[in-house]
C-alpha cells in the first residue's frame, strides 16, 4: 500500500470511529401519508393556519402595519407542555392582536445539538 492510500485508510478509519457515536437506536419515522391518515388536518386547524399564512403575508407586503412576531420554543419533547404553551400564547396573542401578529411555529422531536 502507497504512503497515500496508507493515509486515506486512516482517515477514513477515523471518520467511521466518530460516525454515529451518540445513536443508541434507530426507530423508522411513518411516512407522512400515513401519518396524515391518522391524524387529519381539522377545519379549525386548517382554517387557523390559513389566517396566520394570509397576516404574515399582510404584514410582509405593507398592507397590515402590526409587527409579525414568530416565537418558539425551539423545539419541544412534551405534548402537554406543548398545548399549555400554545394555549398561553394564543391567550396573549389574542390581547396583543392590534399591535402584534403572534405566531407560533415549533419542531416537534428536534434532534438535540449540545
Amino acid at each position: 500500500m502507497s504512503t497515500e492510500q496508507t493515509k486515506n485508510h486512516r482517515y477514513v478509519h477515523a471518520l467511521n470511529e466518530l460516525d454515529d457515536v451518540n445513536i443508541s437506536r434507530i426507530r423508522p419515522l411513518i411516512p407522512p401519508q400515513i401519518l396524515m391518515e391518522d391524524l387529519p388536518l381539522t377545519e379549525s386547524a386548517a382554517a387557523a393556519i390559513l389566517k396566520g399564512r394570509q397576516e404574515a403575508e399582510a404584514i410582509i407586503r405593507g398592507d397590515d402595519d402590526r409587527l409579525l412576531v414568530i416565537v418558539g420554543p425551539c423545539s419541544i419533547h412534551n405534548p402537554a407542555a406543548a398545548l399549555e404553551y400554545a394555549d398561553n400564547l394564543r391567550e396573549y396573542a389574542e390581547t396583543a392582536a392590534e399591535d402584534l401578529c403572534i405566531i407560533m411555529r415549533v419542531y416537534f422531536e428536534k434532534p438535540r445539538t449540545t
